[in-house]
C-alpha cells in the first residue's frame, strides 16, 4: 500500500479511538439478537423478498422500492428486478436487467432510473461500461454511451441534467480509479451526448455510498483495493458542479464500506444503514443507522434488526424500511422489516 494511504488509516485510527462502545463495538458479532427476538425492537417483519439478495441497486419511485440485480446464491450477479409495495406488502417481478449485474448505483431521473459500470456474472466476474437507463411506466431498457473504460463499485450521482461517474475498480478487480466522468443528458436527448472528463477524485476508491445532496456530489466512506484486500474508510469527499472542485466533508465514525442501496437523502439528512465497518485491523458487519445532520456531524439513530452487508433500505410515507443484505458477507437473507422513521 502507498504511504499516502498507510498515513491517512493511521490518522483515521487515531481519530476514531475516542469513540463510544455502541459506535466501535456495537456490531462486532454476527449473533445478534433479531427484531422477533427483541419485543422492544421498533422493528416488524414483513414478507420475504422473491429472491434474496444484496449488493443491489436501489430506487423509490410512487411510494414504491425498487430492487436492481445485486449478488444471488450461488454468489453470482443476477439480473432480475423486483419493486415492493407498501400499501399491500407485496412483491412484484419486472423485466430482468440487460447484464446480470452487482456493484453498480442507481440513479432516479423523474419516471426512468440510470446505472452504469458493474461487475457482471458470477463472483469473480468482470468490471462493464455499460450505461443503461430503465423506463419505470414501459418496464423497459435504453442502452446509453458506454463509459469510457470499464467500471465496478463506482459512483453515480446526478446533478440537474449532468450524469456523474466517479471512481471504482478497473479490469483488473483491485485498482482503484480516480476518473470522474460527465454525460450532458440534454446533449444525450438531441443525440450527441458522450462522456467528458472532469476534476478526478482526491483519493481513488470503490464501494463508496454516493448521494446528491444541497446541488453537491457526497462520496461516501468506501474502501482500497478488492479481490487483494479490502481496507474501508471513513472519508467524504465532497464534489461542487459549480466550482468543478472538490472537497472534504466530515468523515464517518468508522471506515465504512458496502451501503451504497441502503445509503439516501431524506428530511434534509444523508442516512447510511449497515454495510461493512474498519478500525484499525478489525472489520464487521455493521448494524447501524447512521445520519449526517446540517451540523455536518454524523449520529447514530438505532439499530437495523440484524447486522447486515450491502442491503436495501429506504424510507416511504415515514416508515423506514430495510431487507435483503448478507449477515455474514458471503450469503444474501430474504428478510424485510420496517419501522417508523427516526
Amino acid at each position: 500500500m502507498e504511504p499516502r494511504r498507510s498515513g491517512f488509516r493511521r490518522n483515521g485510527l487515531k481519530r476514531v479511538m475516542g469513540l463510544t462502545a455502541v459506535l466501535a463495538l456495537g456490531s462486532m458479532g454476527l449473533s445478534r439478537v433479531t427484531a422477533q427476538d427483541a419485543p422492544e425492537s421498533p422493528w416488524k417483519r414483513l414478507p420475504d423478498m422473491a429472491v434474496p439478495r444484496w449488493e443491489a441497486g436501489t430506487a423509490v419511485l410512487d411510494g414504491k422500492l425498487y430492487v436492481f440485480g445485486g449478488y444471488k446464491m450461488p454468489t453470482q450477479s443476477c439480473k432480475r428486478v423486483d419493486v415492493f409495495d407498501p400499501k399491500d406488502k407485496s412483491w412484484r417481478k419486472l423485466a430482468d436487467l440487460p447484464s446480470a449485474i452487482s456493484h453498480m448505483n442507481v440513479v432516479l431521473d423523474g419516471r426512468t432510473v440510470w446505472f452504469a459500470g458493474g461487475f457482471k456474472d458470477g463472483y469473480k466476474g468482470y468490471a462493464i461500461a455499460e450505461v443503461w437507463n430503465y423506463d419505470f411506466d414501459r418496464d423497459t431498457y435504453t442502452a446509453a454511451p458506454s463509459l469510457p473504460e470499464p467500471r465496478a463499485g463506482g459512483g453515480l450521482a446526478l446533478v440537474g441534467r449532468q450524469l456523474h461517474f466517479v471512481g471504482g475498480l478497473k479490469k483488473d478487480r483491485d485498482t482503484d480509479a480516480a476518473d470522474h466522468w460527465v454525460l450532458d443528458l440534454d446533449e444525450l436527448s438531441q443525440g450527441k451526448g458522450q462522456w467528458k472528463s472532469a476534476a478526478p477524485m482526491p483519493e481513488p476508491r470503490n464501494q463508496f455510498s454516493t448521494v446528491t445532496f444541497d446541488g453537491r456530489i457526497y462520496v461516501l466512506g468506501g474502501m482500497f483495493h478488492h479481490d487483494s484486500g479490502q481496507d474501508d474508510q471513513p472519508r467524504v469527499d465532497i464534489y461542487d458542479p459549480q466550482t468543478e472542485s472538490w472537497s472534504r466533508g466530515a468523515d464517518l465514525p468508522t471506515g465504512h464500506s458496502h451501503a451504497e442501496g441502503s445509503t439516501f437523502v431524506q428530511g434534509g439528512r444523508i442516512f447510511i444503514l449497515g454495510g461493512m465497518g474498519r478500525i484499525g485491523e478489525r472489520r464487521w458487519i455493521d448494524d447501524k443507522i447512521l445520519a449526517l445532520s446540517s451540523n455536518d456531524q454524523w449520529k447514530a439513530l438505532g439499530d437495523l434488526p440484524m447486522a447486515l452487508s450491502s442491503p436495501v433500505a429506504a424510507v416511504i410515507d415515514d416508515q423506514l424500511y430495510v431487507g435483503g443484505g448478507s449477515p455474514n458477507g458471503a450469503t444474501p437473507q430474504p428478510a424485510m422489516w420496517v419501522r417508523p422513521a427516526p
